[in-house]
């Protein structure tokens, strides 16, 4: 016989499976869970997967089921990599954190609170990042209202996505540019209709006639963006020394100033890339890599879903290097690497969460490769390999 909470939790679950989850009921979801063991919640997961009740249509049901089901099997994800052998890292409770996933704004930050004698508690673990950005207009920086979501971006004006406004009366010809810092990521629509996720430590920019003479914007970081089509008005992204320039698609520019590459991934339509007159035209599933050091630009066969997984919730390590793995993880968490020693080129494999907390992350190096991590209170990650 089910006990009250085994029956709320299949309940949550599958209000989670048709999005109808509240705020409220998520974290009612999310207690639930952490009371469970992890034998317990596996039952639950399983019977979720097995008797869903939802009244959606059976292929958009079997769809849902299928993308939850997936997503916690990527948490679990435990693959082969060429240089070394990776052991069994992402446990169940990495499955409750996979549930986290869209929910990031439910998500407080960790208060750092003095105590009574003004000493600072020890920084023991890092949540990770959420939904956080700022408006710059002309140089003048606006604060967004925290456990927002993402913004509607007007002629004049720019709202939160549930319709409040966050600024209004916009000058025309002004410089408007959205920052996400180190930690946080979001949502806009900007007002051709055009979709576009922010990702960490990133910044796009644009005119306040955007979308009437142009359609141009500045990108720093990473964004992933759905155009919305419009045939007289192309698309056009500038990232450094590159330039995309399409009417009507969906692609992830991956443009940090820390890395080597700008890595350019279309997942649907036809794409044009011009870096330092060098140009490429990309298909579904092709990543144009320009280097600005060797000027090249190259065209790559590439799985495209690999490319924008941060979108959805995860970090996909698939071919990553250690340090190039290392600097997405200060991006997310707000951390500083610092390396105390040399560290041996290792390539990394499997995917986790963007739910989790840093610990798990730093079990996973020291179980696995003899890297050694210490968290300082100054958000300072002290990496050390100890073979």
């Amino acid at each position: 016989m089910k006990n009250a909470n085994e029956e709320r939790i299949q309940v949550l679950l599958n209000q989670y499976i048709e999005e109808k989850l509240s705020k409220e009921e998520f974290q009612e979801m999310s207690d639930l869970l952490n009371q469970c063991d992890d034998a317990t919640f596996k039952i639950y997961v399983a019977k979720m997967l097995d008797q869903s009740k939802s009244t959606l249509p059976d292929e958009f049901v079997r769809n849902r089921i299928s993308s939850v089901h997936a997503k916690l099997k990527s948490s679990l994800l435990v693959e082969e990599k060429p240089v070394r052998k990776i052991k069994p890292f992402w446990y169940w409770t990495a499955a409750a954190s996979i549930l986290l996933l869209g929910f990031f704004t439910f998500q407080n930050s960790e208060q750092i609170n003095k105590t009574y004698v003004s000493k600072v508690a020890p920084l023991t673990d890092i949540d990770p990042g959420n939904n956080k950005a700022s408006i710059i207009i002309d140089g003048e920086e606006y604060a967004l209202k925290e456990g927002e979501n993402g913004l509607v971006i007007k002629d004049n004006h720019i709202n939160y996505d549930d319709g409040k406004i966050a600024l209004s009366n916009i000058h025309p010809n002004k410089s408007i540019k959205i920052v996400t810092p180190y930690g946080g990521q979001y949502n806009l629509v900007l007002s051709d209709g055009t979709k576009v996720w922010l990702n960490a430590g990133s910044e796009l920019s644009y005119r306040s006639d955007y979308g009437k003479t142009n359609r141009e914007i500045q990108l720093t970081g990473e964004a992933y963006f759905e155009v919305h089509k419009n045939q007289n008005l192309p698309f056009i992204v500038h990232s450094r020394k590159q330039e995309i320039r399409v009417l009507g698609t969906e692609f992830n520019i991956n443009a940090y100033s820390d890395e080597q590459l700008i890595k350019t991934t279309l997942k649907e339509g036809s794409l044009r890339v011009t870096a330092n007159q060098k140009q490429t035209t990309l298909k579904p599933n092709q990543q144009a890599q320009f280097n600005g050091n060797s000027n090249t630009l190259l065209t790559k066969e590439v799985d495209a879903e690999a490319a924008i997984a941060w979108k959805n919730g995860i970090i996909d390590l698939h071919g990553m290097s250690l340090k190039e793995c290392m600097r997405n993880i200060s991006r997310w968490y707000d951390v500083e690497i610092v390396y105390q020693n040399e560290i041996p080129e290792i390539e990394l494999g499997g995917r986790m969460s963007r739910g989790l907390k840093l610990s798990t992350f730093q079990k996973f190096l020291q179980n696995n490769f003899q890297i050694t991590t210490q968290l300082t209170n100054d958000r300072r990650l002290l990496v050390n390999y100890t073979n």
